[in-house]
């Protein structure tokens, strides 16, 4: 069977969507050509995994890493057991970015796209707020479970071996995009030269800001019940994330 050896998982709203594609780019890389999110040690892990290589890897040539782009395994503890089992040499490239942007940017997907059919100004869906009601839970799962840092780094840490997992913070894509790939495709094991149509192009550039959208004092709040797991981040990470507001 063709199998991956590299997986990134998330976070989603951390532009994976833009690293799927310059993966697509690179003559080193293989990664199916659709969809973006393949999900199958999720809810597609009962298929099996012939059908999964069968399906998304059936083609590969001479490619040096071969992996797929799945937001949902970061967050699903069973997808990780799996992958830990199936995939023992696997590596792991893992994106964060602000969580309270994240979350937001997660939502605004759910509820401002009209694909979704879910748009609060027609009385459908739900306000982001929800989240810190004390009914809320589910909606926390939802959209805040994703960015809870220091819990998912945690505890990757503890089925995968630090040095095949690579921590990625979207604040150095934006700002030395070619440093951020240099470093990614250097843990791949690819070349670190090459050189992307993409970089410094936005994927997403339809997408509302935190900033335009989301009530300032909610933001605060929100921002608090972070504070503690933004903290552990920081130590795990080696590096200051306190700063995210």
């Amino acid at each position: 069977m063709n199998l991956p050896n590299f997986l990134h998982i998330g976070a989603g709203k951390c532009a994976s969507g833009w690293l799927w594609k310059v993966c697509k780019e690179h003559p080193q890389i293989y990664s199916p050509e659709t969809p973006d999110n393949v999900n199958f040690f999720t809810n597609g892990y009962h298929r099996g995994l012939p059908w999964y290589s069968q399906t998304y890897f059936s083609d590969i040539s001479d490619a040096v890493a071969v992996g797929e782009f799945s937001n949902s395994y970061s967050a699903y503890e069973p997808a990780l057991l799996r992958i830990a089992r199936d995939l023992p040499e696997v590596r792991l490239t893992f994106t964060i970015r602000n969580p309270v942007e994240r979350a937001y940017l997660h939502w605004a997907h759910m509820h401002l796209k009209t694909k979704y059919k879910l748009n609060p100004a027609e009385g459908i869906g739900i306000p982001l707020e929800k989240v810190l009601h004390h009914h809320g839970h589910n909606w926390w799962r939802s959209f805040i479970e994703p960015g809870l840092y220091g819990f998912l780094i945690e505890r990757l840490y503890r089925i995968f071996p630090k040095e095949r997992v690579l921590i990625m913070v979207h604040d150095d894509l934006v700002s030395d995009p070619q440093g951020f790939l240099q470093r990614f495709f250097d843990f791949l094991g690819v070349d670190d030269s090459f050189q992307s149509s993409l970089v410094g192009v936005d994927v997403n550039s339809d997408r509302r800001t935190a900033a335009e959208g989301m009530n300032p004092e909610f933001r605060v709040q929100l921002r608090e019940a972070l504070d503690e797991d933004l903290r552990r981040a920081s130590e795990l990470v080696g590096r200051d994330l306190t700063h995210w507001k």
